[in-house]
């Protein structure tokens, strides 16, 4: 644009309200992008789910269980590939204000059920071999600083049994945020009611097409047993979790509604004053040959160059900030917190929008002033 000088210029004649504006769009801009990454999270689980993965679980309730020997069983169904034991165990860390995820899982089946789980192969067979053994993910690592080779001690309220383990491996990706050891080892100290119980199997299927078949093949198999079963895809499964959330979702979306309203309100009185009180120079400026579009494009520069400046400063803010301070190590159920490109990429849009939303009447009013009606407004 060939008035970007006189634009700059004219942001710079009130330089504390021009400071306030940008301020307050940096801020509301910041916590839309905190919001709309909170929502990404509650959904995560179930958009990242992988379509060879089944959930079985007990029909009536995720706290009943199902005999281990179910197993054997599923696996004969045509087209599983495998069935993977899951047990919570739901410890804690020294004391109870230390929590974590925390499953026992048939070791040697782990790596191909979650290849997600990157961790070296001696790491992997240490695992394996020590029946005492556990991996923990990076994560754990960074909030309680395990390291391969130390033991702890896991204190359930389920089972009301401490167990200790040895750490044989740290690893990356998935939830890293969750402890894994063998089932064998639960199984031989825990409860007598909880011996040879499972809370869940996890079944990895030959291929996208099997899943449905597997699902509807196991239920049935089950169906007049003491233990029902219910299977579903993974994805049906994180969203079983999701909806446990009821209207936090809805209630979220309106506080970023909220504040997209606020920031309308303050950017839209910010530049009301603005050109209110360049009325007379409006007169001016059509004296000198300005035309109605040109003056009109004048005022919504200079709003779009105030929003383009704060939403940088809030959208790129908060990039920075979550890439180098992990939300996710405090906040339960979070796998990570990282807002998306999109999510970036939308809320500085948005910053535009309301830029150019809360001057459009003002200046479509001021620029078709005539000379007179400009030049004889008084402040």
């Amino acid at each position: 644009m060939k008035y970007w000088r006189l634009i700059f210029k004219n942001i710079l004649r009130n330089k504390r309200r021009t400071l306030l504006t940008v301020s307050s769009m940096a801020v509301s801009l910041f916590l839309v992008v905190t919001l709309a990454t909170v929502l990404t999270e509650f959904t995560r689980g179930s958009e990242r789910a992988n379509p060879l993965r089944l959930v079985t679980r007990h029909a009536v309730s995720l706290t009943f269980f199902m005999p281990y020997a179910y197993r054997d069983r599923i696996e004969t169904v045509p087209g599983v590939r495998l069935v993977l034991p899951y047990q919570w165990f739901g410890g804690f860390y020294k004391d109870s204000r230390i929590f974590f995820a925390s499953f026992a899982v048939q070791a040697s089946r782990l790596r191909t059920y979650l290849p997600e789980m990157r961790m070296s192969d001696s790491e992997w067979a240490a695992f394996i071999d020590d029946r005492q053994g556990a991996v923990v993910g990076e994560k754990l690592v960074d909030l309680f600083g395990f390291k391969v080779g130390q033991r702890i001690t896991l204190k359930s309220p389920i089972y009301r049994r401490d167990i200790e383990m040895i750490v044989h491996g740290v690893y990356t990706g998935g939830d890293e945020k969750t402890l894994f050891f063998h089932y064998d080892y639960l199984n031989q100290i825990g409860p007598s009611w909880a011996k040879d119980r499972v809370g869940t199997f996890g079944i990895m299927a030959a291929s996208p097409g099997d899943v449905p078949r597997i699902a509807q093949a196991v239920d049935s198999m089950f169906v007049n047993s003491d233990a029902p079963t219910k299977t579903e895809n993974e994805r049906e499964f994180a969203m079983s979790f999701e909806s446990m959330m009821g209207n936090v979702k809805q209630f979220m979306f309106g506080i970023i509604l909220a504040i997209v309203f606020s920031l309308l309100l303050v950017m839209a009185n910010s530049m009301a004053m603005n050109v209110r009180e360049r009325t007379r120079e409006v007169g001016t400026l059509k004296t000198l040959g300005f035309q109605r579009g040109a003056i009109a494009w004048l005022f919504l520069g200079e709003s779009m160059l105030v929003a383009s400046v704060g939403g940088a400063l809030g959208v790129g803010g908060a990039a920075v900030l979550f890439q180098v301070f992990d939300v996710s190590l405090y906040v339960p159920n979070f796998a990570s917190f990282v807002p998306e490109v999109r999510t970036l990429a939308g809320v500085f849009l948005l910053a535009l929008a309301v830029g150019g939303a809360s001057v459009a009447y003002s200046a479509y009013r001021i620029s078709g002033m005539t000379i007179a009606d400009a030049l004889r407004q008084v402040e």
